[in-house]
């Protein structure tokens, strides 16, 4: 009869311990649930920002190209300035003279200032395309930071699933000694489960 209750007990035991082996097993599906829908959200959010950072890539590179453009029209005119200027000199001078030269050649003060503002309008645009170069920098290395991060995300939360069969292995093992430590328990009808040597020890005499 006490045969019957221990296995009865063990019966329980092991039903109640693969009960809570189910609800671990939902809990772990919910949660894998849970990260694949993050997954998703962070593929997509990876894919905005690839697109976004190409997008900055290439305004970044056009500000850049029009930026070396202004500054070879900068430069062109940092040179013709000071010809025009020293041939404006001699031809002042010749006029002092009483040469008729400057009635050849059509050049006056008015073109030199024609230049020296073009000059000046040059630089004040190169200073803001500068500016605009490095709002455009500062916004691309933003974006590929946060795609950084996004893909740093994406490798700590992504777990492949595993292809050998150790996971198994494992966990019949851990049945196993499961059933082990099971099967060295008993029951007492006054103090409940304990192990055999206690359990005999207590148990109520039997009588043939």
């Amino acid at each position: 009869m006490s045969f019957e209750i221990i296995n009865t007990v063990d019966k329980l035991t092991l039903s109640d311990q693969i009960e809570q082996e189910k609800i671990s097993l939902n809990l772990l599906r919910q949660t894998n649930c849970k990260l694949e829908e993050s997954i998703d959200i962070l593929e997509d959010q990876l894919a905005s920002i690839e697109d976004e950072d190409n997008e900055w890539k290439t305004r970044y590179l056009i500000q850049k190209e029009m930026n070396d453009y202004y500054k070879r029209a900068f430069f062109f005119c940092d040179q013709q300035i000071p010809k025009a200027k020293a041939l404006q000199r001699t031809i002042n001078r010749a006029v002092r003279r009483g040469s008729k030269l400057s009635s050849y050649m059509d050049l006056d003060e008015d073109s030199v200032q024609e230049l020296e503002d073009y000059r000046t309008y040059i630089i004040k645009l190169c200073r803001e395309l500068e500016s605009r170069i490095d709002q455009e920098g500062k916004a691309y290395y933003w974006a590929t930071e946060i795609r950084k991060r996004a893909l740093i995300e994406l490798n700590y939360t992504y777990i492949p699933a595993p292809v050998s069969k150790y996971p198994v292995e494992k966990k019949e093992d851990e049945s196993d000694k499961l059933v082990r430590k099971t099967q060295n328990r008993t029951f007492n009808s006054k103090y409940g489960l304990g192990s055999k040597t206690s359990g005999v020890k207590k148990l109520p005499p039997m009588h043939f």
